[in-house]
């Protein structure tokens, strides 16, 4: 991935004002990905809404990184079932014109 693509953790942590150890916990729960580039870390930036996402679950609901975690897999459930349905209803209105 092009570093112009990447954004620092220190960065990141001093703009949104979050503490370097809640990126950690969510890079260990396997929530955001982050890249190591001569020892420094880095996020990518096409991650920065979800991450911003996690960051207002975590300050505004008071939500540990348990629960964030628990409510990221039921988002992308949801997504997922969302696309899916979408989907069926394309396919369907294939077979309703065909009529």
């Amino acid at each position: 991935m092009e570093n112009d693509q990447l954004i620092a953790v220190d960065t990141f942590c001093t703009y949104y004002e979050v503490e370097y150890a809640f990126v950690e916990s969510l890079r260990n729960s396997d929530l955001i990905e982050l890249v190591e580039i001569n020892s420094s870390r880095f996020l990518h930036i096409p991650q920065l809404q979800r991450i911003e996402r996690l960051i207002r679950l975590h300050r505004d609901l008071e939500i540990n990184v348990a629960g964030i975690e628990a409510i990221d897999n039921l988002l992308a459930r949801v997504d997922y079932m969302h696309r899916e349905i979408l989907s069926l209803k394309n396919r369907l209105r294939f077979y309703e014109q065909e009529l």
